[in-house]
Parts: C-alpha cells; sequence; structure tokens
C-alpha cells in the first residue's frame, strides 16, 4: 500500500501542479495577447501559445458546454478547472488513498 501513497506524492501530485500552472499560464498569456503585449505573428508566441491552448482547451471545452461564457467575453471555464485540480489533488486522491490503505475495522 506504501506503493500507493508514493505514487500520489511523486507522481501524481506534482503532475497535476504542473497541469495547474499549465492552466494558469494559458490564462496568463490570453490576457497578454488580448492586451496586445504578445504579438502572434511571432512564430515562438504562436508556439507557446499553441502548446498551451492544446493541453488546456480540451479540458475547458466541456465546462464551456455547461457554462458558456459571460456575454460572450468572461470564460470562467479555467476557473472552473483549475478548481478541480486542486479539489482532487489536495482532497480526492488523499481520501481514496486513506480509504485503501486503512486497516480494516474491528467489528
Amino acid at each position: 500500500m506504501h506503493f500507493l501513497v508514493a505514487l500520489h506524492v511523486y507522481f501524481l501530485s506534482p503532475l497535476l501542479t504542473l497541469l495547474f500552472f499549465l492552466v494558469f499560464a494559458w490564462v496568463i498569456a490570453g490576457w497578454l495577447v488580448s492586451f496586445g503585449v504578445i504579438d502572434m505573428r511571432n512564430p515562438n508566441a504562436r508556439a507557446i501559445v499553441g502548446f498551451l491552448s492544446s493541453i488546456v482547451e480540451p479540458m475547458c471545452k466541456p465546462i464551456r458546454r455547461i457554462i458558456p461564457p459571460i456575454n460572450g467575453v468572461l470564460d470562467l471555464s479555467p476557473v472552473l478547472v483549475l478548481l478541480i485540480i486542486v479539489f482532487v489533488r489536495d482532497w480526492a486522491i488523499p481520501q481514496l488513498l486513506m480509504m485503501i490503505t486503512a486497516p480494516p475495522a474491528i467489528r
């Protein structure tokens, strides 16, 4: 059972943390593009934003079907993706591991 705890601590948690920061970077990059700080004609900027979009868009698309952007401008799906990542990383997986690794109850 220690394997599952080690898997969470050394693999799943860092992977979800990296995913959290990629979503955050995608949001910041979107703001910088819309305010004209990043020029999408630059091939490096286009590659970075495209890479971030290819990772984050598949997670945001199902949420957008349920909660569309407000007035077509304010998209709340990245916020919900970040909250789901934090919930899974910090509560759901540890609770699941505690249920799996807990000793059987004495009756």
